[in-house]
């Protein structure tokens, strides 16, 4: 018992540490965002001290800024639905391939990370412009008469953050497929399933806890993104974090933009949050109803 003792306290004060620093780089500055939000400004005098959630107000019941917000939501949903889509035959690859192959997908994976966003972003512009490559392919190949407009647009955004956010996405599916039996494939195939019906029904659901993860890490991120979405989208396509990098530096009304940084951040939780829910609600479900299938047997 008293082992016990000893070694709960050793545990909690090793868990203080992490928790400590978690308040002090995380937790703080956040409260302070807060509290920074409540307060009003003047051009002519500055940051005045209050406690006035005037500028939640303003921005909840503005069509303008609720509509960036929606913006940047479609914008992060859209990025992380095509990192899933094509994450799934890269961490695959990635996994069965080896030697140089395998080591130049890696290169080309994390070169968006280790590059400068904004290089990457002016790659893109290259490419997606007018006379870029892209529009060059597709009216050589006939798909098109014209050029597309893809520059300044949602579309050209979901591009380059799917682009510079796909390795977390592949890394983290890869690392769940990598626990999976193989054995488990090589059954189904002998059963006469297909490459398809396999992956849907093993591969897919054994992997859904790396799906998460990369689900998670791609939205945060491209939630908060800002080089990729100005540069591509430009002052066209705003996104929330354009509005806060405008309110805080150009016009100076530095609570407006710790307002919008609030929403931002409470948005990308909710939301997180709403899904973490329904894959509670849904588990919960599926596991009553396998005990009632069990108590009708």
């Amino acid at each position: 018992m008293r082992l016990d003792t000893i070694s709960l306290k050793g545990w909690l004060a090793l868990a203080l540490v992490p928790l400590a620093i978690f308040a002090v780089f995380y937790v703080v500055p956040v409260f302070q965002l807060f509290w920074l939000s409540l307060s009003r400004f003047d051009p002519s005098v500055g940051i005045i001290p209050a406690v006035d959630p005037g500028y939640f107000i303003e921005f909840l019941t503005d069509g303008y800024y609720l509509g960036i917000l929606g913006r940047t939501v479609f914008v992060s949903l859209a990025a992380t639905l095509a990192t899933a889509i094509l994450a799934y035959p890269l961490a695959i690859y990635l996994l069965t391939s080896k030697g140089w192959r395998q080591t130049s997908l890696l290169v080309a994976l994390v070169l968006p990370l280790v590059t400068s966003s904004i290089v990457v972003s002016y790659g893109w512009l290259i490419l997606l412009g007018q006379k870029g490559l892209v529009n060059n392919l597709a009216m050589g190949l006939g798909i098109t008469s014209e050029p597309l407009q893809l520059m300044y647009t949602d579309t050209g955004i979901v591009i380059g953050l799917t682009h510079v956010l796909l390795v977390f996405m592949s890394l983290s599916i890869a690392a769940s497929m990598q626990g999976i039996d193989a054995n488990l494939a090589k059954a189904a195939r002998s059963l006469g399933a297909t490459p398809w019906t396999t992956f849907r029904k093993i591969t897919f659901p054994l992997t859904l806890p790396g799906l998460r993860t990369g689900c998670l890490l791609v939205f945060s991120l491209s939630m908060s993104a800002y080089a990729t979405p100005v540069l591509i989208g430009g002052s066209r396509r705003k996104v929330l974090s354009y509005l806060i990098y405008q309110q805080s530096s150009s016009l100076l009304n530095w609570p407006f933009a710790a307002a919008m940084a609030v929403v931002l951040l409470v948005s990308t939780l909710g939301i997180v949050g709403l899904v973490r829910l329904y894959e509670r609600v849904r588990k919960n479900a599926a596991r009553h109803g396998a005990v009632a299938v069990e108590a009708g047997r």
